[in-house]
């Protein structure tokens, strides 16, 4: 199983918690036995890779399973926080010294060098590549700004607005995470009390403050993580509370508790993301392991089962059922229904397929009728088997 709900580092019962990308309900724990989980992102094999300010390392964990796979990066870290992947490249920001971002080969986890903040500790904090000009952008806690660096030289570019002093531009303060909207401006979570916490929007080229585009309206929703989700719309975690509050884009208006408070056990919430969503279509190769006839006064069955694989790795297992009646024989055809079991929960997500099994030629033909929640999107899709591959959508 991919991971595809959001995924929210979970500070104090040191895990990663995943939720359901569209209705926010809990799905499973993600990761688990972290020391201080903070920072999370995809990797590019598909499994999860966390940043644990504990140990100084980044722990890579199967997407499928959450089972512990290795430590993937811990050159020079020093209280690890944000991360993000760009082209095979993997960021990771050290709120410690020597403070900075750390740079890994995003497929072997060997480190390559790192960029140097021109501020005397400013604590960094997250760390984003600007699609639009290829900079590599870096907030820091400490001084309420950010400081944009050349991705090839690592020669920095400089502030991208004036450092705070205690305050910054706009009203920022002990900013904790950026990212940049679908507008390609860049959003920075931080503020002051007193009604000025949230999410400010600056613009990613001049650092100009454009507005405050997102409060979160009480002291007790002290704003952390920030991530656009697939829907478009701006997700924030909050402190205290341990919720994810869901903001309207383009209006910046509170739309809800995407995660109530301390929603599936999730708690001091830290950097947030979301996992690869459902594809427009779905291919499989089924790998049988056992074929089985069985006879009746209505004619027969035929019972298939084995293994799922996804680009090579075992996601599911699966069980198909084929039903010979007088109905099916002058076609040389059985009723047909599979389901996949995707491996990681318990009860485990699936996905259920009906429709008709053709003898001459082996092939299989219809729609998904059924699915849990993390393939809901699925239902009513077409579906197609030629020999071992499977294709939904």
């Amino acid at each position: 199983m991919i991971t595809r709900g959001l995924l929210v580092a979970s500070q104090f019962d040191h895990t990663v918690r995943e939720y359901d990308r569209t209705t926010g309900a809990f799905v499973r724990v993600a990761a688990s036995a972290l020391g201080d989980p903070l920072g999370v992102v995809i990797g590019l094999d598909g499994n999860l890779l966390v940043s644990d300010g504990q140990t100084n390392q980044v722990k890579r964990y199967d997407s499928g399973t959450g089972a512990f796979i290795d430590v993937f990066a811990s050159t020079n870290l020093a209280g690890p926080t944000g991360m993000t992947i760009h082209q095979g490249v993997l960021y990771v920001t050290n709120s410690n010294p020597p403070q900075g971002v750390q740079k890994f080969d995003a497929t072997t986890g060997v480190n390559t060098g790192n960029f140097v903040p021109s501020l005397a500790y400013p604590s960094p904090r997250d760390v984003k590549v600007n699609p639009a000009n290829n900079r590599l952008y870096v907030l820091y806690y400490n001084a309420a700004t950010v400081e944009t660096f050349d991705l090839t030289t690592m020669a920095s570019f400089g502030l991208l607005m004036p450092a705070g002093s205690p305050i910054g531009s706009g009203g920022l303060y002990t900013p904790s995470a950026m990212a940049f909207g679908p507008d390609g401006n860049l959003y920075i979570s931080g503020g002051t009390f007193g009604g000025n916490l949230g999410v400010r929007r600056y613009n990613p080229t001049t650092g100009a403050f454009i507005d405050f585009f997102a409060n979160t309206g009480s002291d007790l929703y002290s704003p952390i993580g920030i991530t656009f989700g697939p829907d478009n719309n701006l997700y924030v975690a909050t402190s205290a509370f341990a919720n994810v509050m869901r903001f309207n884009y383009p209006t910046g208006t509170f739309m809800d508790f995407f995660v109530p408070n301390g929603g599936g056990g999730l708690t001091a919430p830290f950097h947030l993301t979301f996992g690869v969503g459902p594809s427009s279509v779905l291919t499989y190769t089924l790998h049988r392991d056992c074929l089985h006839d069985a006879h009746d006064p209505g004619m027969h069955w035929q019972i298939e089962g084995g293994k799922v694989l996804e680009n090579g790795k075992h996601v599911a297992n699966y069980s198909s059922v084929k039903r010979v009646s007088c109905g099916t024989t002058e076609q040389n055809t059985a009723q047909l229904w599979v389901t996949l079991f995707f491996l990681g929960g318990k009860p485990p997500e699936n996905i259920t397929l009906h429709g008709a099994h053709d003898f001459h030629s082996g092939g299989e033909i219809g729609s998904v009728s059924a699915a849990s929640s993390a393939f809901s999107a699925q239902i009513g899709k077409q579906f197609k088997r030629v020999a071992n591959t499977l294709t939904i959508g």
